[in-house]
């Protein structure tokens, strides 16, 4: 009997990605225990991208609270620096507890549906 192994596999321009992630305006990271606050270049279910925040080395964990315009929307999430770079920063969630969870995942559902919601609006406007 011959050899029935089989191999599937799909490229992905996604990366290293593990979840969708959605830039959202307006959204902002403040560290405990540092004075700055950064600007989010994106968020997903698994972590945040931030632009900037110098000095923060791989490996280490801090505690975040997300602000979007100014308001509070999230506050002790725990994360891990997984890139550090001059210009961007890469944090991914550690041990959020269920709240946490359900509220991250419901803003990135809302800027997900938001922008759905605007290419359908692009898609069937009616210029006369």
């Amino acid at each position: 009997m011959g050899n029935n192994s089989f191999s599937f596999s799909v490229k992905s321009n996604a990366g290293n990605r593990k979840a969708y992630r959605a830039k959202i305006d307006g959204l902002h990271v403040k560290v405990v225990g540092r004075p700055s606050v950064y600007s989010a270049v994106d968020l997903s279910p698994t972590g945040v991208g931030l632009n900037g925040a110098a000095g923060m080395r791989e490996g280490r964990i801090f505690e975040i609270s997300l602000f979007h315009k100014g308001k509070q929307l999230i506050s002790g999430l725990q994360v891990r620096v997984i890139r550090a770079t001059a210009s961007f920063t890469g944090l991914v969630f550690v041990d959020l507890d269920p709240r946490q969870t359900d509220a991250v995942h419901a803003l990135v559902l809302s800027e997900q549906k938001r922008q759905v919601d605007e290419r359908n609006k692009d898609r069937f406007r009616m210029d006369f």
